[in-house]
């Protein structure tokens, strides 16, 4: 969904229980998938208020899984041959979804999930991480993304 500030909210129980459940509806549908549950809202730390997912399949049947995943999340507002992207509403909350192949070579996956695992490990960065998403409430949303990049940047050489 675009927006033109970034505007933080502190993190909800609201916001995993919802993850939780979408995650749990995903499976479901697809139990043989992998469905990665992660961002801000995952670690518990304030953000967009909003869900990412990565629900993860071979380029072969992304087609097949659209399908079977369009009863759950609607129609995707993207779909290419390589990936599908769900981005709706659940009351409050944004829901973003990926289905994708984690094997491609311009996979987002790999990086993404080993980010992820930095700042679950790491108290200390993700209170500096926290500590970010705040300082840039009301900034203009491209200035915010500059300093996540430019943070994530910093995280990735460690």
């Amino acid at each position: 969904m675009t927006r033109d500030y970034y505007h933080v909210q502190e993190w909800t129980p609201k916001l995993k229980a919802t993850g939780d459940e979408l995650v749990a509806k995903i499976h479901e549908a697809t139990p043989e998938l992998e469905v990665l549950f992660m961002g801000a809202a995952a670690l518990g730390l304030p953000g967009k208020n909003d869900i990412d997912l990565d629900i993860l399949c071979s380029q072969n049947n992304l087609k097949r899984y659209v399908e079977v995943l369009t009863p759950v999340l609607g129609a995707p507002q993207g779909l290419k041959e390589n990936m599908a992207a769900w981005s709706y509403m659940d009351g409050d909350i944004e829901i973003d979804c990926i289905l994708s192949d984690p094997t491609l070579p311009a996979s987002h996956i790999p990086k993404q999930k080993k980010m992820f695992e930095t700042l679950k490990a790491s108290p200390e960065l993700q209170s500096r991480y926290a500590q970010l998403k705040r300082d840039c409430d009301g900034l203009p949303y491209a200035d915010y993304e500059a300093k996540k990049k430019a943070f994530f940047e910093e995280v990735e050489a460690l």
